[in-house]
């Protein structure tokens, strides 16, 4: 339990600029994902799983302890990779439950109008 508590404290503890950075490259992909969603007012709903996404695989980078967390061009870069990969697990998470909620509705057959 100690170490859950630890792994939730550094993830709160993560520094403003770099999910600064997470935040601003999630609203990007949440703005050209909206136009392949059946209704994209629902990207309100797909930006925060997005943005957990990305955080979590940015804390894992970080524990990882890839980079010096001083040198800018490398913590910049680390951190776009960590949103690209947070991403990608984001918008697969958000189509698996998509196909789920879909499959599990009841649908009626489609009827064509009798003319």
């Amino acid at each position: 339990m100690q170490d859950v508590l630890r792994h939730i404290d550094g993830i709160l503890a993560m520094d403003r600029p770099t999910l600064a950075v997470i935040a601003c490259l999630c609203v990007i992909t949440a703005y050209f994902l909206k136009d392949f969603m059946a209704n994209p007012t629902l990207i309100i709903f797909v930006y925060p799983v997005l943005f957990v996404c990305s955080v979590l695989f940015q804390y894992v980078i970080i524990l990882m302890e890839i980079y010096p967390p001083r040198k800018l061009d490398l913590w910049l870069m680390w951190t776009v990779f960590g949103c690209i990969a947070g991403n990608i697990t984001g918008i697969a998470i958000a189509a698996g439950l998509g196909r789920i909620i879909d499959r599990t509705r009841a649908v009626a057959p489609y009827k064509p109008a009798q003319g």
